[in-house]
């Protein structure tokens, strides 16, 4: 197993999600999600699971996880949009990604 597995299996569940975020900001609104928003991020993108799929793991309808993950995708980005609108207002370092993220509210393709 290299290293950087090595890091990867440990932080490798929902309430460390918010370790394999390099970015400090991010990773405290990740770390302050509630549980059962951290587990539907980590089955729906870490472990690439379908909505559907996710839904009825846990006992939920498809449309219901859609709702719940659109509300925290928007809780996300009103946070992080926060965080760099005030590294924009102070002339902190920004990526270009960040950047644009900021200027279109959503990521580059």
């Amino acid at each position: 197993m290299l290293a950087g597995d090595f890091l990867d299996f440990i932080f490798d569940s929902p309430e460390t999600i918010h370790e394999l975020i390099s970015d400090a900001d991010l990773s405290k609104i990740l770390k302050e999600l509630k549980l059962h928003l951290k587990n539907m991020l980590y089955y729906l993108f870490l472990r690439d699971y379908s909505a559907a799929e996710y839904a009825e793991s846990i006992g939920h309808s498809d449309r219901n996880i859609r709702g719940i993950h659109e509300t925290a995708q928007k809780k996300i980005h009103r946070l992080y949009g926060g965080i760099l609108a005030y590294r924009k207002e102070n002339n902190l370092p920004m990526t270009l990604d960040e950047k644009y993220f900021l200027e279109n509210g959503v990521r580059q393709k």
